[in-house]
């Protein structure tokens, strides 16, 4: 009987270690089966189309470069609570560009709500205006998309409403 207690007293160090790394094993097998459960590890949908799209995005972003084209966007609160938007156009010369078909999306960065479209109107040489009625003040994302005769430009804005 006293070889046995003196038997367990010297190996309840070793014991504690055991137990301290099957502790560790359990956790980690219990946070390795949630995660692998919890997160497919997809974060796109259709991911070769998005990465096809984005390529085809660049290589456009690169072409309107080429045009030398230029805008100013500046901001004006309607007396009922409308928001008019002027974009003014310049060619690399500072010529007024005319002719451009222009559409606006506006979607706010914080909230996920369905974007706002818009088609813009030319008034006068260059200078293009829409209205848009947000339903919210704050932070909002415009994107432009200009095209003239083939010729693409995208563009991109953060606003702030207030």
């Amino acid at each position: 009987m006293e070889s046995a207690k003196s038997f367990l007293k010297q190996r309840w160090i070793p014991s504690l270690f055991v137990f301290g790394f099957l502790v560790v094993i359990a956790v980690n097998a219990t946070l390795i089966t949630f995660a692998t459960k919890s997160f497919s590890g997809l974060v796109v949908e259709h991911p070769y189309k998005k990465g096809i799209e984005y390529t085809q995005m660049q290589q456009s972003l690169e072409g309107q470069k080429a045009l030398h084209w230029k805008y100013r966007l500046s901001t004006e609160s309607q007396p009922d609570g409308g928001l008019r938007l002027v974009l003014t156009w310049q060619d690399q010369a500072g010529l007024a560009l005319s002719g451009l078909a222009i559409a606006l999306e506006a979607e706010r960065p914080v909230e996920n709500m369905p974007a706002i479209q818009a088609r813009m109107l030319e008034v006068a040489g260059g200078r293009y205006e829409a209205v848009l009625h947000l339903p919210r003040q704050g932070v909002w994302n415009i994107g432009i998309e200009a095209q003239r005769e083939g010729q693409h430009f995208l563009a991109a804005e953060r606003i702030v409403v207030k």
